[in-house]
Order: C-alpha cells, then structure tokens, then sequence
C-alpha cells in the first residue's frame, strides 16, 4: 500500500498522477505578470516617452559603440603592420596606443580633406544655381517642343511660376528654416541664432562624449570582452553563453565584410567618377565624385542620389553636360555593378539581391539613410544564422523536404 505524501493533511486526497500543483509562488509571478502587461497597456505613452528618454540620454554611448567598432577595423589593421614579430617591451606596450592614434589620425584627416574639397565648390554651386538655373528653366518653359509634350493644365502651371522666387525661397528656407510672418527681423534673427546654437551644442556634446567613450572602449576591449563573458556565464548560463557566441561572431564577420567592402567601393567609384568628369571637361569634378562616392555607401538607391546631385550641378552650367553626365555615370554605374562590386565585396555578405532590396526599403522607411546603411549587414547576419540552423536541422533530420517525406511514403508503400 502506497503511503501519505509528505505534508499531506490526514484524509485528503491522494494527488492523482499527471495533476498540475499550482504553488503560491507561481501565483504571484503570474499576478505581477499580468499587472506589469496592464500597466503596458493601459499607461503605454508615458512608458514610451519615458524609454525614449533613457535611449537619448544613453545616445553618446551607443555613438561610441559605433565610432569604437569602425575604429577597431583600422586599428586591428595598423596593429598588424606595427612591428608585428617584435618581443620587446617598448614596441608590445606602444603598439595599441599608436595604432589607435593612427586609426582615428587617419579618419579625421579624410573628413577634413573632403570638407575642403565639398564646402567651396558648393559655395560656388549654389551661387550658379542661384544665377542661372531661373533663367535656364524659364527658356526651357518657352520652348514649344518640350511643353508639347505635357498636358494643358501642367503648362499653366509652369508659365504662372515665378523662377527666381522659387529659388530664392529654397535657398532662405534650407539656410534659415521657415520664417514667420508676425515677428520681426531681429527677433527670427534671434530665435533662429539661438536654435542653431542649441542644437550645435547638442550634436557636439554628444559626439564628444560618443568618441571619448569609444577611446575608453577601444584601449580595454579585452578586459571589457572578458568581464561580459563573465557576467553572461554567471547570469545566464554558460549554455547561453556557447549560443550566443556564434551568433556574434557571424553579425561580426557580417558588419566587418559589409564595412570595409562599401568604403573600398566608395572610394574606387568616387575617385574614377571625379577622374572621368576631369577628362570629360565637367565642372565641379572634385565635389561631385565625393558625393557619388559617399552615396554609394548607401547600396540600390546610393548611385541613383549621386546621379541626381551631379545631374544638378551640370545641369546650372549647361543643359548638354547634364546629359554627358548622365551618359558617362550611366556607363560607370555598369562598370562598378558588374566589375567592381564584385571583385571589390563579391560574395562577402552572402546575402541575394531581392533581400538587398528589401533591408534596403523596410531600413529606409524606418530610420531614413542610417536605416538603409545599418539593414543590409543585419539582413545578412540573419540570413546567414537562418542558413545556418537549416543546415543543421537538414543534417540532424528534422528539416527534411517535402519531397523527402514522399519518396520515404511512397517506398514504405512499395515494400
């Protein structure tokens, strides 16, 4: 005879098998956890601002993060190059602190340089759009042969438009921002001085604090790389710990191929775009290969950007070098998608073209041009980790195909 259980009252009744014995403890965490769901719901926008608030506020050190990781890209190189076969003291105790200050020496050089080669040419591109681009589209509105082609209503329109105006109010609203009726000049002066200031500081501050952070984190990456997986094996598991250590290496191996590729790509694109139009006799050579170059960090829609901006600086000077233009970035957009890019980033992503065009719109659409930039190497990195697990589960047999199964029915039927 089986006896009592232990704690069991006299005369109760013996637990049935399989019966589910719900203790007081899971009782409370279902509560909390039901009362924690109401709270999510029904006090939603004070949450959201609230965890809106804290990723601001905690913005420098994502920044940081981000100037840290492109760094380290540079940095691993020149640490390769530093005297890399050296056992003496000196060299093993510099070499990080001199790879890093070659590293960011370099990248701040490249952004000084291009500013100077973009800021005085598009000074003097603004002035001639301003100047000649009015009088060029109202020749182009007299034309016969070219409003022939449009309906009757779009003619209207295009002869009741003031040019100059038009243009003269593009220019004040990209400058100045959109200024109100009702105040007076000194106080939009003012207002529009103190916002400028307020939101430089802003943007300073927090680019300050992002790369002093990353300076933090690039000289004690190790150190830093050790503490997490300390933390992560004592909370977590050490089981957690072996899952998600290939899954970084992969968004790693992702992110890192996804970098070096575009930049290098970028910079080939743009140097042989500023080199055709030299050889070409197209103006603003220099400024516009380095907008080509930088948007074709963007992948699908980065070319199409820097053929409309280049476009537009020909089109200010003269209708027919506007058309050479698009003749010659036509060419050189074969040139790199057929050429370059594959020999440059080839295969590095793995990832096809229709999930390019995909990460690229949903990136976009959510988070503008650093969407665009940021979705390709994450599509990548899931696309490869999905990869991944479906070869495993193939080879273990639990993903086997439709087409499997039925061959295995149909054999089992047979015999």
């Amino acid at each position: 005879m089986r006896g009592k259980g232990k704690g069991q009252a006299p005369g109760a009744p013996a637990p049935q098998k399989n019966q589910i014995i719900i203790s007081w403890r899971t009782c409370t965490r279902l509560m909390v956890s039901i009362f924690v769901l109401y709270l999510c719901v029904t006090c939603w926008r004070p949450i959201a601002s609230l965890i809106w608030h804290m990723v601001s506020a905690a913005a420098p050190l994502f920044l940081g993060f981000a100037i840290a990781y492109v760094v380290n890209i540079l940095m691993m190189r020149y640490e390769k190059w530093y005297f890399p076969h050296s056992t003496r003291a000196l060299v093993k105790k510099t070499r990080r602190a001199v790879c890093l200050i070659g590293a960011i020496a370099t990248l701040l050089g490249a952004v000084v340089v291009l500013l100077l080669i973009i800021i005085p040419q598009l000074v003097n591109a603004i002035t001639v759009i301003t100047k000649k681009v009015p009088a060029l589209l109202t020749s182009l509105s007299n034309n016969p042969e070219i409003m022939g082609m449009l309906p009757e209503t779009i003619q209207d329109a295009i002869h009741e438009l003031d040019y100059n105006k038009l243009i003269t109010g593009i220019m004040n609203f990209l400058t100045n921002g959109a200024t109100p009726t009702d105040s007076t000049f000194a106080a939009v002066a003012g207002k529009n001085l103190t916002g400028m200031i307020g939101s430089f500081s802003s943007v300073f501050m927090t680019a300050l604090l992002g790369f002093i952070f990353s300076i933090y984190i690039l000289t004690g990456k190790e150190k830093l790389k050790g503490q997490f997986q300390r933390l992560a094996g004592a909370y977590f598991g050490e089981s957690w710990l072996s899952k998600s250590g290939p899954v970084l290496v992969v968004a790693n191996e992702c992110f890192h191929n996804y970098i070096v590729g575009q930049v290098t790509e970028a910079i080939i694109i743009g140097v042989l775009c500023a080199a055709g139009m030299w050889l070409l006799r197209l103006p603003y050579a220099a400024m516009v290969g380095t907008v080509v170059g930088f948007t074709a960090l963007i992948p699908v829609f980065g070319c199409y950007l820097g053929a409309a901006v280049g476009a537009l600086m020909c089109l200010a000077v003269s209708p027919w070098k506007a058309v050479i233009f698009l003749i010659f970035i036509f060419v050189l957009q074969q040139l790199e998608g057929n050429l370059i890019y594959p020999r440059v980033v080839g295969t590095s992503l793995g990832l096809p073209g229709i999930w390019v065009l995909a990460a690229v719109t949903v990136g976009g659409g959510i988070g503008g041009i650093a969407g665009m930039l940021f979705s390709v190497p994450l599509a990548a990195t899931i696309y490869k980790l999905i990869g991944i697990n479906v070869h495993r589960r193939e080879t273990e047999g639990i993903g086997r195909t439709a087409a499997d199964m039925v061959g295995r029915i149909k054999d089992e039927e047979s015999e």
